[in-house]
């Protein structure tokens, strides 16, 4: 129940390339999950398109102060 919520999430929110890879792991279907993942730096990012998904957002410069911006941006886009 609790990840099915999660999956429904508008943004989900990473801060390392091993939580994405986490996160990839949880879903099933890769191909039908469209929503978005705000990561915390580019290097997350980068690990994030690597495995497939497409609705990346990260700031120009890693940090609590951009992760935040890159969430807020993620949810004005969906």
């Amino acid at each position: 129940m609790v990840l099915k919520l999660a999956l429904s999430a508008p943004v989900v929110a990473v801060a390392s390339p091993s939580a994405i890879c986490a996160w990839v792991n949880l879903i099933s279907e890769l191909e039908q999950w469209n929503n978005s993942v705000a990561c915390i730096g580019e290097t997350t990012a980068k690990a994030a398109k690597k495995l497939g998904l497409r609705n990346v957002y990260y700031p120009a410069n890693p940090g609590l102060e951009g992760w935040v911006g890159s969430i807020i941006e993620a949810l004005q886009a969906n």
